[in-house]
């Protein structure tokens, strides 16, 4: 791959360093509203969009629910049919207690995030002056 090639890709609508491609930031995003409130599919979707820096941005829903059903898997969300009401039955999430712990854990790791990103800035913003 020539460097022409590299550059164009660098600076891709989809590049990462665009804010894209962050899929491993929706299980904490997710688990940390089922920690407040038992959510169907599409709130969590609406609540993620609400709550998501790019606010034009639409996300992946059904990568959304592929991560509900992997954390469903690893028990650390439960779910329930509601057929209350009108119109189709709505799939409940609520979060575990191990999911809790995830989440727990979840907040030390995105802490060192945090810290090791404001290291990064630095040196990038020293780099560039």
């Amino acid at each position: 791959m020539s460097y022409k090639r590299l550059s164009q890709v660098s600076v891709n609508d989809k590049c990462s360093c665009k804010g894209n491609n962050l899929e491993k930031f929706l299980q904490p995003s997710i688990l940390s509203l089922l920690a407040t409130q038992n959510l169907h599919g599409y709130s969590i979707i609406q609540e993620l969009e609400n709550k998501s820096s790019l606010k034009n941005e639409k996300f992946d829903n059904a990568g959304i629910y592929r991560t509900l059903k992997a954390l469903e898997e690893r028990q650390l969300v439960d779910s329930e049919w509601n057929v209350e009401g009108a119109g189709a039955a709505k799939k409940i999430y609520k979060i575990t207690e191990e999911g809790k712990s995830c989440l727990s854990n979840w907040v030390k790791t995105l802490e060192d995030y945090q810290k090791t990103i404001a290291l990064i800035v630095e040196d990038a913003k020293e780099a560039l002056k």
